[in-house]
């Protein structure tokens, strides 16, 4: 007798064989109790979780000779046939290859043909999301309102594409991913009855490839017991691509410590050991997920899947990160395997974003920044308060720059006097008093603030990290005037889209202003003629070319004009 593979040797013949989908299988046992059989199902789910499997023994349980309550006998001539695949009762159809229409007309006329041996004629369609629209729509009257004899019973893997008119007229039934311990408990049944030599860490690294496919684990075990009579870790590393588990230990060791020349000796090392750096990825990304997920949930069992000395071992690896590093680590890893997927060379892109990762390290959240300008001792914080208040304000600098930032989010280690990497400004002390402070009531409230510049300034290096664009727009204006309520700038006539942009942002900006002066200035932007178009300007350069002195500084100094700038309204010319 030819060898059958274990996947088609051990496929379930029972609800009770069916691993990992109670729900499914309990459903199905109470409906066929009650006599409660609906004429169409839809089986959706995952690659190998046993969808096919579970419409042939639905099949068998309908068209048994004995059974009893519900499950199929498995013995009598209908429940043998079915198993062997020779039962003209039951039909199996591809939709990938039959999902024309001409194929659906031809399955509604066999349709109406009462069945030959059993109680039902079943119709088992897999894939059935690769039928043509056109097909789905000759099948709808049928669906509707099928002959008392027919069952249909729909398998995809892929269950929004299949139209809705076809859902509706459809119990749907769905299929969960077997979790690793089931798939690892499974295997263990299985090799014990073949007498298949096999370590039990081999069998945790079979759970795990198969990604929650029995079938796929099945496929892989029936690879590895043909590659060796005793199956080890090391073997299946070697038959299956993957690194070693110390290897990948190690490398998001090196990551989470921000050792780049490290992580680039082990990415040299697979490399040259062969090691596919997609699987190396693939693996790496699943870690840091596991990292991430035990630092949330304190080592949760079930979202983890991990024995007690894998989460101790884990636990130890996060201790010194923080939940805001591992997630900044997690999505550049993502971001990072899609990108070495589609890379053209693999290695230097890899190697690239690891570099990235590193800048990741020693990075501070928010939430740390505002827990130190809270601490009593930081006293270069606060200043005498603004003209018309009473008492001390501690200032926090850090409202202004941190415009449209989140809570966690990772910027820049922070220096004395730095906020962040948004060189932020410590205020300056009142000593020697530059300026006389002006009371607010003894003061012109028209009257200009001299350091308009100053303020126009810092205004420019705070918005600079957070809108680059918005800062580029506004060092276009020109500063016109500032008064203890108002701050005037302006556009010439060709810069109207830049002053309609500015306007958009304004409650940003004056937002800052307040910030930074102590007390609310609106912003009044102001539109100003147009400025010399390029032939005035050729016209104002021949002119200065023509004049004696500039001519006498060219000769002298054995040098050429390059440009010429008008002056601006109110500039000096001396």
């Amino acid at each position: 007798m030819s060898y059958i593979v274990l996947a088609r040797k051990w496929r379930p013949q029972s609800f009770d064989d069916l691993v990992g989908q109670e729900t499914v299988a309990k459903t199905f046992k109470n409906a066929l109790s009650s006599g409660k059989i609906a004429h169409a199902y839809l089986f959706s789910g995952p690659r190998g979780v046993g969808k096919t499997s579970t419409a042939r023994i639905l099949a068998k349980a309908l068209n048994c000779q004995q059974r009893t309550d519900s499950e199929p006998c498995g013995t009598c001539e209908s429940c043998k046939a079915i198993t062997e695949g020779a039962s003209i009762d039951v039909f199996e159809i591809d939709g990938a290859s039959n999902n024309s229409v001409d194929a659906v007309r031809e399955l509604r006329e066999t349709v109406k043909y009462a069945p030959s041996g059993g109680k039902y004629k079943i119709y088992i369609i897999d894939e059935v999301h690769m039928l043509s629209t056109s097909a789905f729509n000759a099948l709808l009257k049928t669906l509707e309102e099928p002959p008392p004899h027919v069952v249909f019973i729909f398998a995809t893997t892929e269950p929004k594409k299949v139209p809705v008119t076809i859902l509706s007229r459809c119990q749907h039934h769905s299929f969960r991913r077997v979790t690793r311990n089931m798939i690892k408990e499974q295997l263990k049944k299985i090799t014990g009855s073949e007498k298949i030599n096999i370590k039990e860490s081999a069998l945790d690294m079979l759970a795990k490839a198969a990604d929650g496919s029995m079938r796929d684990a099945l496929t892989l075990l029936d690879q590895a017991y043909s590659f060796s009579d005793e199956i080890t870790e090391e073997e299946l590393q070697v038959l299956l691509g993957l690194p070693e588990a110390e290897i990948i230990s190690n490398l998001t060791e090196t990551i989470l410590n921000g050792n780049i020349s490290e992580t680039l000796s082990i990415i040299k090392e697979l490399t040259d050991r062969g090691n596919d750096l997609r699987q190396i990825l693939k693996q790496l990304v699943e870690h840091f997920r596991d990292l991430a997920v035990l630092k949330v949930t304190q080592g949760d069992k079930e979202l983890l899947e991990f024995s007690e000395d894998e989460i101790q071992k884990l636990r130890r690896m996060t201790s010194g990160t923080s939940i805001e590093e591992l997630t900044a680590l997690l999505s550049e890893l993502l971001r990072l395997e899609y990108e070495v997927k589609n890379a053209i060379n693999p290695r230097y892109t890899f190697e690239l974003g690891l570099l990235r990762t590193s800048f990741i390290k020693g990075m501070t959240s928010v939430e740390n920044i505002l827990k130190m300008l809270d601490e009593p001792g930081d006293q270069d914080y606060v200043r005498e308060s603004s003209p018309g208040t009473t008492g001390n304000t501690p200032l926090t600098l850090l409202k202004a720059p941190t415009v449209g930032l989140d809570r966690g989010e990772l910027i820049p280690p922070l220096e004395k006097g730095d906020i962040g990497g948004f060189s932020g400004q410590k205020a300056e002390p009142p000593a020697e008093k530059k300026t006389e402070q002006i009371k607010q009531s003894d003061r012109d409230i028209n009257a200009p603030i001299i350091n308009k510049e100053d303020l126009w300034r810092k205004l420019l290096e705070h918005l600079e990290h957070q809108d680059n664009l918005l800062v580029c727009k506004l060092a276009e204006a020109r500063l016109i005037n500032l008064t203890a309520t108002e701050l005037t700038i302006g556009f010439n006539g060709g810069m109207s889209v830049l002053a309609d942009s500015i306007k958009k942002n304004i409650s940003v900006i004056e937002a800052l202003l307040e910030s930074l002066s102590g007390h609310k200035i609106k912003l009044k932007i102001a539109s100003l003629p147009q400025k010399e178009t390029k032939k005035d300007l050729n016209k104002i350069k021949k002119d200065v070319f023509a004049e004696p002195i500039v001519q006498d500084a060219m000769r002298i100094f054995n040098s050429s004009l390059v440009n010429v700038k008008p002056l601006e309204d109110g500039e000096s010319n001396e």
